[in-house]
């Protein structure tokens, strides 16, 4: 009863009525007695359902995938690495075959340009030497009517010059003497 007095005694004064508190009351409502039962109920519970396994297994899953995309990495990287020697090897081949080909090339040009020359020098020649026997059959053919020509001014002056001065005996005579002579070949 002198409890209940003093709790009369306390509403009195403060005007709040408090709740007597008992040994256990008090340890029910203190948060950090909720806080440690929530932490050891939830280890419990992460214990009991297996989730530290389950945990370990995921991440060993997750390091074999790991191990493996770096093993298929290590594996792409030797053939890419293979792949890059192989083409640097190819054009260094390649670079090769074209410079023997350029060589090639370049001494069959001059070969042909040899060739060329001589064909041209000879073709030259064949003209000069052709040009040259046009120019003397021409040279020829024009001494031949100079000569035909002056033969035939020379006979039709020879003509005039024995015509004047020939009398008509002396070429009745010069007449008869040469039919003489035709007659005499011709028997």
């Amino acid at each position: 009863m002198a409890d209940q007095s003093h709790a009369a005694e306390t509403v009195a004064e403060t005007g709040h009525a408090e709740v007597a508190h008992h040994g256990y009351d008090h340890f029910y409502q203190d948060p950090s007695f909720w806080v440690g039962t929530a932490i050891i109920v939830f280890f419990l519970l992460i214990i009991w359902k297996k989730i530290p396994g389950m945990v370990g297994k995921m991440l060993d899953e997750k390091s074999e995938e790991i191990a493996a995309q770096l093993d298929n990495a290590q594996t792409l990287r030797e053939e890419a690495s293979s792949l890059l020697a192989k083409y640097q090897r190819e054009q260094r081949d390649a670079e090769k075959t074209a410079a023997k080909l350029l060589a090639q090339a370049e001494a069959e040009v001059e070969l042909l340009a040899g060739e060329a020359k001589v064909h041209i020098d000879e073709m030259i020649s064949r003209r000069t030497k052709l040009a040259e026997q046009k120019i003397a059959q021409a040279e020829a053919n024009a001494l031949k009517e100079i000569q035909q020509v002056a033969v035939s001014v020379a006979g039709a002056a020879a003509r005039e010059l024995i015509a004047d001065n020939m009398k008509k005996a002396d070429r009745d005579a010069l007449i008869k003497s040469d039919i003489e002579k035709l007659d005499s070949q011709l028997h």
